[in-house]
């Protein structure tokens, strides 16, 4: 028998983006709020490099989702399976249906290593590593630990990525932990990118091209591994096609857009499958009473936390703002790239949609990586995190 709850707002996920949203919405008055989230175990996945890599603790990374779901919105612990946009209800897998007079999809994407032929089997049996996957870090931390001679290659794929300039994190602290051991002279470093670009923004890009150097990377822009077989990778690109050795693969995970959004109708020519969205009203283009945040959302390179901290407080006021009749708030695209240079440096350049260079603290430059940098992203942002951002306060 199929059950019905109707929530005044209902939110789809509970990652960083549903989470807050729900703790936005009741600080905002929201009288009923429902969140959708199977997952018992909260990740704070900026985190995982710095654990991947050996310099944080596997125990600062999760919490039980339990304690993170605010007081006050009813917790349906079952997984979304489709959205029905007109009647505004989503079906869940427990059979249940649970509908909302506004729906904030926040469901993020999911890992799909099918993307990347042989990488299943090389993350299990093989070279390969991955920072991207909380059970994959104990194995890459000891494997780059171990790494004191022969052929890394790291991998760096286009959009859609989460946190794409995270990706650089694990090769510039596994580069930098080599030289600090004495065996970086010893590794040949390659970097497979498939981007036509470093990074959009010429300062940023600018900035990682001068730690690539300075750690003799091997760089290969407009490449793409075509398949992993053992320790050879198959690459295609401009610098030459063919399968190289490796001991040692660091991949960067492929994200796919969630089934039911296409399913149900929520995404559009062009989306790959990701929830369409106004890039700056965060509302559907077809259906007004739903909105969108975060990785599941078509809104270009805006992949990050520092992102979602933006989109999910326009969200939350446009709901509120469409409901009055007002003029809705715009979204510029602001998004963050935390790059670690080194295991005590980081670089924090900001940008927005027209790729201008933000800077949301009083200094002059974030872009040249830094120290300070490093333990706002290692230290002061994990607390802020768990405390601040997911309760709302920020």
């Amino acid at each position: 028998m199929t059950s019905e709850r109707v929530h005044d707002v209902l939110v789809v996920g509970g990652g960083n983006g549903g989470l807050s949203a729900a703790a936005h919405l009741l600080r905002r008055g929201c009288r009923d709020v429902g969140l959708i989230e199977p997952a018992e175990r909260h990740v704070y996945k900026p985190l995982q490099h710095y654990v991947g890599t050996g310099v944080a603790d596997p125990e600062e990374l999760v919490r039980p989702q339990a304690s993170l779901i605010p007081e006050g919105v009813e917790w349906h612990r079952t997984a979304a399976v489709s959205i029905d946009p007109v009647r505004l209800s989503v079906r869940c897998a427990d059979g249940s249906e649970v509908r909302g007079r506004d729906i904030l999809l926040a469901p993020g994407a999911w890992i799909d290593w099918g993307l990347l032929p042989g990488a299943e089997r090389a993350l299990r049996e093989g070279n390969a590593i991955t920072t991207w996957v909380d059970s994959e870090l104990d194995r890459a931390r000891s494997r780059i630990a171990a790494m004191t001679s022969g052929r890394a290659i790291f991998h760096v794929h286009g959009q859609p990525a989460s946190g794409q300039e995270t990706a650089f994190k694990p090769l510039f602290i596994a580069c930098d932990t080599w030289r600090a051991a004495g065996v970086l002279d010893r590794i040949e470093v390659v970097l497979v990118h498939e981007g036509p670009r470093l990074h959009a923004v010429e300062a940023i890009e600018q900035e990682i091209r001068r730690h690539l150097d300075d750690y003799g990377v091997d760089v290969r822009m407009s490449t793409h591994i075509q398949s992993i077989e053992g320790d050879a990778v198959a690459l295609v690109g401009p610098y030459g096609s063919g399968a190289e050795h490796a001991d040692l693969i660091v991949l960067h995970a492929p994200y796919a857009a969630h089934g039911f959004i296409a399913e149900s109708g929520l995404d559009a020519e062009g989306t790959g499958g990701f929830i369409a969205v106004d890039p700056e009203t965060l509302r559907h283009p077809r259906h007004p009473r739903i909105w969108a945040v975060g990785d599941g959302a078509d809104l270009g390179d805006a992949r990050t936390g520092g992102a979602l901290r933006q989109q999910v407080k326009i969200a939350v006021e446009n709901i509120r703002r469409a409901r009055g009749g007002q003029e809705l708030q715009r979204y510029d695209g602001y998004t963050v790239a935390p790059i670690a240079t080194a295991r005590r440096s980081l670089s924090f350049g900001e940008y927005d949609r027209e790729l201008r260079v933000r800077r949301s603290l009083p200094v002059p430059d974030q872009i040249r990586s830094s120290p300070v940098w490093y333990a706002l992203d290692r230290y002061a942002l994990p607390q802020v995190y768990w405390h601040r951002l997911l309760k709302g306060r920020l």
